[in-house]
């Protein structure tokens, strides 16, 4: 490890690794076909090609397969700058590429590896992005209650969600006996060694939390560069660098989890957005749908939820306060991100019968916080048409703001 936190692994020999054929280490958004859909290119061609400006704007854009789901970047730079636009591009992948070097379920070569294997045995120094995002995501269990909690590990491997095939529900008892390998108090970390220690028996999985680190990383990377604006995405997590061409605002749509359908637009003009779902990695007993997006706290995957997008300041943060409202359900969820100032979210959830998950028709709820991204322009917008309904927080609850809520920590990234 060096002192800026990379692995001992060169760049030059970051080389992504793919588990066996269906399985996924990444398992919270594979490919994507999520509910959040990049618009911004409606803005590139036909718009900028218009201007006889040589300093202009002009999109570049590539795409690699990495940490099981597909990295999309799209670096705008002056057309006298084409070249440079691809070195910034390949910054962008081999940032992403380390992340996984380091917390990769899957690499026996990780860090993360290492330390599940030393599980009981004491603690092992880690690079600088492996413990930020280790007590980053510390900070956030606490925020949610448990909600999210990288040690659940154990309980995702019981009811089997990094095996190809699912057909079955553990027994209760079964999983009664694993609940207690998981808790976030369970893992020791010590900032001025640098260092983690698990306790016997428990496991790390960071996929709740990693993908939207990568991806603050990878802008960092670009802000280092001096890229006047950028956009990354990586399986539907998105993170943003300054203002597209034209002063717009970046925009997504947001899927219906059902349908091919868009429920509405989300537009905003900086920080990132992530979503967390049931459609993704689950299966089917008696109709019934079992997502990977395991409740630590019950043993049980959450249920009451479609999907959770937020919009956040940087991507680890709503990546991490995606899947902490998802398992925390509607009421719960939403009072969540309802307090976190700088954050707002799209809850969508089953309406009609009462356990009736499969309709095409879901119910739309919209937290809007008194708080601001860097830029407080944020906007939702149903799609004309649609049979959604929605219910709208205007302000924080009285009393409940925290401060605190986005861990800064991703923002130090080099």
């Amino acid at each position: 490890m060096n002192q800026t936190g990379r692995s001992k692994v060169e760049e030059a020999n970051l080389q992504p690794q793919h588990p066996l054929p269906g399985a996924n280490p990444w398992y919270r958004r594979a490919w994507p076909l999520v509910l959040v859909l990049v618009l911004a290119g409606a803005w590139t061609a036909e718009a900028l090609l218009s201007t006889d400006s040589p300093q202009e704007l002009l999109p570049n854009q590539r795409s690699w397969t990495v940490m099981g789901t597909l990295l999309e970047a799209t670096v705008y730079r002056p057309a006298t700058a084409a070249r440079l636009a691809q070195a910034d591009l390949e910054a962008v992948h081999l940032a992403v590429l380390e992340i996984d070097q380091l917390m990769s379920l899957y690499r026996p070569d990780s860090e993360l590896a290492a330390l599940n294997s030393r599980a009981g045995m004491g603690p092992i120094e880690v690079s600088r992005p492996t413990f930020q995002v280790l007590e980053a995501s510390q900070h956030y269990t606490r925020l949610s209650g448990g909600a999210l909690d990288v040690t659940v590990q154990p309980l995702v491997e019981l009811w089997g969600f990094y095996r190809v095939e699912r057909t079955s529900i553990p027994p209760p008892l079964e999983i009664q006996a694993v609940l207690p390998r998981v808790g976030i108090d369970r893992m020791d970390l010590v900032g001025t060694e640098q260092t983690a220690a698990l306790a016997e028996g428990s496991r790390l999985d960071l996929g709740g939390i990693a993908k939207g680190y990568a991806i603050d990383r990878a802008v960092a990377a670009l802000r280092a560069r001096g890229v006047p604006a950028a956009l990354v995405d990586l399986g539907g997590n998105i993170g943003v660098l300054g203002q597209p061409p034209g002063e717009r605002p970046w925009a997504v749509g947001i899927q219906h989890p059902r349908g091919n359908e868009l429920i509405g637009l989300l537009q905003f003009r900086g920080g990132a957005i992530a979503t967390s779902g049931d459609y993704d990695r689950y299966f089917e007993v008696q109709g019934k749908r079992f997502s990977h997006l395991v409740d630590p706290r019950t043993g049980w995957p959450a249920e009451d939820l479609y999907s959770v997008t937020v919009v956040a300041p940087n991507a680890t943060a709503a990546d991490a306060l995606s899947t902490a409202a998802f398992v925390l359900g509607p009421e719960h969820g939403m009072a969540l991100l309802a307090a976190c100032e700088g954050v707002q979210g799209v809850l969508i959830q089953p309406s009609g019968e009462e356990g009736n998950q499969e309709g095409k028709e879901a119910r739309l709820m919209v937290s809007t916080t008194t708080g601001s991204l860097r830029d407080p322009a944020v906007s939702f917008a149903l799609e004309p048409g649609t049979t959604t309904t929605v219910e709208t927080v205007e302000e924080r609850p009285e009393g409940s703001a925290l401060a605190d809520c986005v861990w800064p920590i991703a923002q130090e990234a080099e």
